[in-house]
């Protein structure tokens, strides 16, 4: 067989290791990008509003009309359970589930597939949302369940202080579907709202 047979019948060979290599780096980007927790999350040691807290009624009903389905509820609410798990075996008390800081999550999570960063869509803080309630907030992209959120949250360091952070007394959390990846939005306050 001479040289330049050889060579003419690797080429195709060279050429299909080539195009497997690049599907198999595309798949497993892909992949490792199916979920997420980013290295930061957010804090504020802003001191306690004085008086009643004040959420806004059009946060509360957009929050409130973006839950998909009573199973996405069960799910933020299973996640909190877990929480409230962890933080007991810290030696904390449980943080209240909150129906306006829940409605506050639910918009948070429904602004993640725009912009996924603790700064909001229109360029102003997470915080915004409800000013007088929020002062933490872990997200999370790509979790279908409570248990796997939560596990990503704990897993980095910057979250589990949030979890963890014996200030906070309540907590609400927004679960939402946009083209089958999931959003989550956990948000903490120094107090609960009336």
């Amino acid at each position: 067989m001479s040289n330049n047979h050889v060579r003419k019948r690797m080429i195709p060979l060279v050429f299909l290791v080539v195009i497997v290599c690049v599907i198999y780096g595309v798949i497993i980007g892909r992949m490792r990008q199916s979920a997420y927790v980013p290295d930061e999350a957010a804090f504020r040691s802003r001191p306690k509003a004085e008086g009643p807290v004040r959420v806004d009624p059009e946060v509360l009903e957009q929050g409130n009309t973006a839950w998909q389905g009573d199973e996405y509820q069960t799910m933020a609410q299973k996640a909190l359970q877990i929480v409230n798990e962890r933080r007991s075996q810290a030696g904390l008390k449980a943080l209240n589930w909150d129906d306006s800081l829940a409605a506050c999550a639910m918009v948070r999570a429904t602004e993640l597939p725009d912009k996924f960063s603790h700064t909001r869509p229109n360029g102003q803080d997470w915080y915004t949302v409800c000013p007088d309630m929020m002062y933490g907030e872990n997200l999370a992209y790509g979790y279908s369940t409570a248990e796997e959120a939560v596990s990503a949250w704990m897993n980095s360091p910057a979250h589990q202080e949030n979890i963890l952070y014996p200030g906070f007394v309540s907590c609400g959390i927004g679960v939402y579907e946009y083209n089958g990846r999931f959003y989550w939005g956990q948000e903490f306050s120094y107090y609960e709202s009336k």
